[in-house]
């Protein structure tokens, strides 16, 4: 292409590659979201007519239009390998994959080399998608796909990427311990996949007993979650999302500063007429307030004085809540002792609360 050819295409092009990378960038973490696949992060980048020539330049493209395949970028970091094999099978299932042009850098070193690794697809949007209206300007355009882990991602950008230091042709000693270094990230890597898969067994296996009311069963945060949602749901207890940044082994050391060992002894400390009268008053709360107002309830004085964290007082803002949380705790301990709770953990109570001793 000349000169004069490149600048009417990139004129015409380039705008809509930037609406193709936002589009593709919203429709895999749409996908991902859709099939239970976490993931650190989905960006997109769109390279600028400078980086375009650039490139061209260098590789010495005669035909730019059809070689430069990349101009819409886009980069999914993934937390596990096992991770990116099923995004990988999202992607073939869901665009158009260029299998000539796209590959696999980890099936592509050799096996003596340790060094980057990530896989590469370039995709089109495919005829399903481009045939709809808003898209059909996008026709034909190609982008890039990047999967990594999240240590794949940390090796590229340190040795590769952004660290001249790194990317570098160095010593023959210093570049070998490089080597070995990003062979304990690529160990580590496989590590920590193999431990999310345990951890997934694990969650199966303290379903299955939960289900069928085995509650000998230690007492940490998967433990705790999944007790706590069988019971919730078998009882119909309206049971409240919690905060994304909430961390459950939170409860996991009150529990046990408690004195409880199991989930067992946990079933065991939930009062007879709890879910009963939080059903009449349509009373819920979080996985946090639940345990706590039943170790409240239970012996208040035992998760004062070895259980609670000063930092930590007082029920919901919301004022029907906290009169719903006061009939609750009177209903089932008397106007007493729920008077008693409220006076020493600080919780709001009105002065037209039933508050008599």
């Amino acid at each position: 292409m000349t000169e004069n050819e490149i600048n009417d295409w990139l004129a015409k092009d380039l705008p809509r590659f930037e609406t193709l990378t936002a589009i593709v960038v919203n429709v895999l973490k749409s996908l991902l979201t859709a099939n239970g696949i976490d993931h650190l992060s989905v960006t997109g980048r769109t390279k600028s007519v400078e980086d375009i020539r650039e490139k061209i330049r260098r590789k010495a493209y005669a035909d730019p239009k059809k070689q430069l395949t990349d101009i819409s970028g886009i980069r999914v970091i993934l937390y596990f390998e096992s991770q990116v094999e099923r995004a990988s099978k999202i992607i073939e299932k869901s665009f158009k994959v260029d299998k000539a042009n796209s590959y696999n850098r980890d099936v592509a070193l050799s096996i003596d080399q340790i060094g980057y690794r990530s896989v590469h697809y370039v995709c089109d949007l495919g005829g399903a998608r481009t045939d709809l209206p808003e898209n059909s300007h996008l026709f034909g355009l190609c982008f890039e796909i990047q999967l990594r882990t999240v240590l794949q991602h940390a090796w590229a950008e340190l040795a590769h990427d952004r660290n001249y230091k790194f990317s570098e042709k160095l010593p023959r000693d210093i570049e070998r311990e490089l080597f070995l270094y990003a062979g304990m990230l690529e160990i580590a890597d496989r590590g920590f996949d193999a431990l999310s898969q345990k951890i997934d067994l694990y969650v199966t296996a303290i379903e299955a007993k939960t289900n069928t009311k085995d509650f000998d069963i230690e007492i940490n945060s998967i433990s705790l979650q999944q007790f706590v949602n069988v019971w919730a749901d078998g009882v119909g207890f309206r049971l409240e999302p919690s905060s994304p940044k909430s961390n459950v082994s939170v409860l996991v050391e009150e529990l046990t500063a408690y004195g409880l060992a199991n989930i067992g002894q946990v079933q065991k400390i939930i009062p007879g007429q709890f879910a009963t009268i939080a059903k009449e008053l349509d009373y819920g709360t979080t996985i946090f307030g639940l345990i706590r107002d039943w170790m409240l309830l239970h012996d208040y004085k035992r998760y004062q004085d070895q259980a609670w964290d000063k930092r930590w007082s007082g029920f919901d803002s919301d004022e029907d809540e906290v009169r719903k949380s006061w009939e609750l705790y009177r209903r089932i301990v008397g106007n007493k002792a729920a008077h008693r709770i409220f006076e020493i953990f600080n919780f709001a109570i009105d002065e037209n609360y039933d508050q008599r001793p």
